[in-house]
């Protein structure tokens, strides 16, 4: 997830990965990763009666 100081980054449709990577360089003021864990079944199984 990228936030960036510009409302477009002025992209053609057709635009590669580099000019895409680029762009970002250019223009983005924080970065963040965001990492879901999860258990199978998770919560929703506790819910349920047996």
């Amino acid at each position: 997830m990228h936030a960036v100081n510009v409302a477009e980054l002025g992209l053609a449709p057709g635009a590669t990965p580099a000019e895409l990577g680029a762009a970002l360089r250019d223009h983005t003021l924080a970065r963040a990763l965001l990492q879901v864990i999860g258990v199978h079944g998770g919560a929703a199984s506790a819910a349920r009666p047996a």
